[in-house]
């Protein structure tokens, strides 16, 4: 009976315990915000929607930053991606930024594929010789 019994409490504290490390790991594994843009890339904020970054997809479902945070609008078509950020969620400052899809991989540093960060005027002149795409997305909350 004991030997019942003890089966039992095992079997009850190993499915409780694989039912805790199943709520953390959701709870801790997961996006606030994980949106896909085109190809590998995606539009992710981990913990916090301040931490709105463009990133490179790769195997199970890791990513890679291109353009760090806070973005807060993007564009996009088969050539290049734009962005417009405010750094570390600094409304004061707005940031441009241009990747070139055919420049990046996985294996690239963003600064071979990225140019940025650009003032206004910069992005504007470069959007014109580019031929870029304009803004699409905006996630208004962090604009």
């Amino acid at each position: 009976m004991n030997f019942v019994m003890n089966l039992r409490v095992m079997r009850a504290l190993i499915a409780s315990s694989f039912g805790g490390t199943l709520v953390a790991c959701l709870a801790g594994c997961g996006f606030v915000h994980d949106e896909h843009l085109t190809g590998p890339y995606r539009l992710v904020a981990v913990d916090t929607p301040e931490e709105m970054s463009i990133c490179y997809t790769l195997e199970k479902n890791d990513c890679i930053g291109r353009i760090p945070d806070t973005v807060f609008s993007v564009g996009w078509n088969e050539r290049f991606i734009i962005a417009k950020q405010h750094p570390s969620n600094n409304k004061a400052t707005t940031n441009y930024f241009i990747l070139e899809i055919a420049r990046d991989s996985k294996f690239a540093e963003p600064n071979e594929s990225v140019t940025g960060p650009l003032s206004k005027s910069e992005f504007e002149e470069k959007l014109i010789s580019l031929g870029s795409p304009q803004f699409t997305r905006t996630i208004e909350e962090l604009k």
